[in-house]
């Protein structure tokens, strides 16, 4: 059971460590200024491809081992609420308990989209899969 829930944990606690690390961590001065804006501040889409990375890594990973027979409530659960959750929390120990640091609706709504936004490619991740494993059945 144990080396179960590790085999599936692994990789999204580690993006999610790292995550921590340049939410929290970093002093505010050593973050590197980017030289160019997108539509939105560069500061939201590092948001967005960080939580993109994390529910895309917890996805992928679940369907990798289950072979694509995946229950999606538990991919729903696993691999996007509770990234999503992740970051609210991250906004919150930014807010409570870092000074150099504040939370932000905006940074938790780009979290919140990346972690959606991770779905379809999961989903599609999932397919091929199956494909994959009805193709070398025939």
């Amino acid at each position: 059971m144990f080396k179960r829930i590790i085999r599936y944990t692994w990789p999204p606690a580690v993006i999610a460590v790292i995550i921590f690390y340049l939410c929290c961590l970093i002093p505010v001065n050593d973050i590197p200024e980017v030289g160019f804006e997108f539509f939105i501040p560069t500061d939201k889409l590092v948001h967005f491809l960080m939580y993109f990375g994390l529910a895309g890594v917890a996805s992928i990973n679940y369907i990798y081992y289950k072979k694509g027979h995946i229950i999606i409530l538990k991919l729903i659960v696993f691999a996007i609420l509770i990234p999503i959750v992740y970051g609210g929390l991250i906004e919150i120990i930014q807010a409570e308990y870092f000074p150099e640091r504040s939370g932000d609706w905006y940074d938790f709504l780009a979290d919140v989209l990346g972690a959606l936004a991770s779905l379809p490619v999961s989903l599609w991740f999932r397919r091929f899969m199956l494909n994959r494993q009805l193709q070398e059945e025939v």
